[in-house]
């Protein structure tokens, strides 16, 4: 096989992923925006429908994201039990902040109905959460 066919090909998978990058970086930098526009509009077929496949195309990007974080997460987690002596709750910290957390885009994340949670928040948290949105 030619050198430049391993050329080409790393070209192209490079290029893949600076493009699924930006792509991430657009959806976060500019998906609270259009969160209003969505919650403004009335609900029809259509409009849902909309939001289904909006919501698909973006878990598409969003999701290996979010479960490549988690594994880490997972790991350095490990690591930090390790090396903090067996600390569970060091090492929980970790866990929670990278394990939990929005794994998949709906459309109610992008109604405004839900938080779009990329770090994860723990059950204690979540509960003072929604107890402050109630209020």
């Amino acid at each position: 096989m030619k050198q430049s066919d391993h050329f080409c090909a790393g070209l192209l998978k490079q290029g893949t992923s600076v493009f699924m990058l930006i792509v991430f970086a657009l959806v976060v930098g500019f998906g609270a925006p259009g969160v209003s526009f969505a919650a403004e509009e009335e609900s029809s077929a259509n409009n849902e429908a909309a939001l289904g496949v909006g919501s698909f195309f973006l878990s598409l990007v969003y999701s290996p994201v979010k479960i490549a974080y988690a594994i880490l997460g997972g790991i350095v987690g490990g690591l930090t039990y390790g090396v903090t002596g067996g600390d569970l709750e060091t090492a929980q910290v970790v866990w929670e902040n990278s394990m939990h957390g929005t794994y998949i885009i709906t459309p109610d994340h992008l109604k405004g109905n839900e938080p779009v949670r990329f770090f994860g928040v723990s059950a204690y948290d979540e509960e003072a959460y929604l107890t402050e949105s109630l209020d």
